[in-house]
């Protein structure tokens, strides 16, 4: 990944979040001497007893040509995008100003090990149990919900997989390289927006530049009333 030294992240907390909030990557690796890619979901198991970095799991259709690069276990990326969003130069205090692009993403990297029946199982009841999570308080779906046949049918057709994470890039574009000045500004104009994404990338802009504003604890500009 390419990621200036300003926009680089290190922390393994920082890059874990994003990856927890958007847990929808594109996994890709070389199969037959091209590129391919997959959006999967992913579930990340942060805790020590899974390395320094942690290790992801999912699943992929058997059908899907990146199960041989699995099964081989080829080293394979994984791309996780964070919020993002295009920034105008009228919003700004001060001139001149080019467009540019705000965003958050991660890269990881691993070499893939093929799950047996029980662990993939597992990885099932945790993926759709992180997902229902999102949705409380509506009672959460599991898997015992559903007829077995139907289970059995699906878990037949799929292959699961754990990645240990070997290393991660982060990149963490928000502003550092603007004045306060400009930050206010583009933080305001994001909070004058009705898009919930803008509001978003206002909190993102004011969390990381606290050094540069007046208050590292609370926004600088309160959100339009509803």
């Amino acid at each position: 990944m390419y990621a200036p030294p300003l926009y680089r992240s290190e922390d393994v907390a920082q890059q874990h979040d994003l990856i927890e909030a958007n847990p929808f990557g594109l996994i890709t690796a070389l199969v037959d001497g091209r590129i391919h890619g997959t959006h999967i979901p992913f579930v990340l198991d942060r805790g020590p007893e899974h390395g320094d970095r942690g290790r992801l799991r999912a699943h992929l259709a058997r059908t899907n040509p990146l199960v041989s690069a699995l099964t081989r276990g080829d080293e394979v990326m994984v791309a996780f995008l964070g919020p993002h969003s295009y920034i105008c130069p009228d919003d700004y205090a001060t001139e001149p100003h080019f467009p540019t692009w705000n965003y958050s993403a991660v890269h990881v990297y691993g070499r893939p090990r093929m799950l047996d029946d029980d662990a993939q199982r597992v990885q099932l009841d945790d993926l759709i149990a992180a997902e229902e999570a999102r949705r409380l308080p509506k009672r959460p779906w599991t898997l015992d919900r559903a007829p077995s046949e139907l289970v059995e049918q699906f878990r037949a057709a799929i292959v699961a997989f754990e990645l240990p994470i070997a290393y991660m890039d982060g990149i963490f574009k928000y502003g550092q390289n603007k004045t306060a000045e400009d930050l206010d500004a583009q933080i305001a104009a994001f909070r004058s927006r009705p898009a919930d994404h803008s509001a978003r990338m206002a909190d993102l802009l004011h969390t990381h530049n606290t050094d540069k504003l007046d208050t590292p604890t609370m926004p600088r500009t309160e959100r339009p009333a509803r």
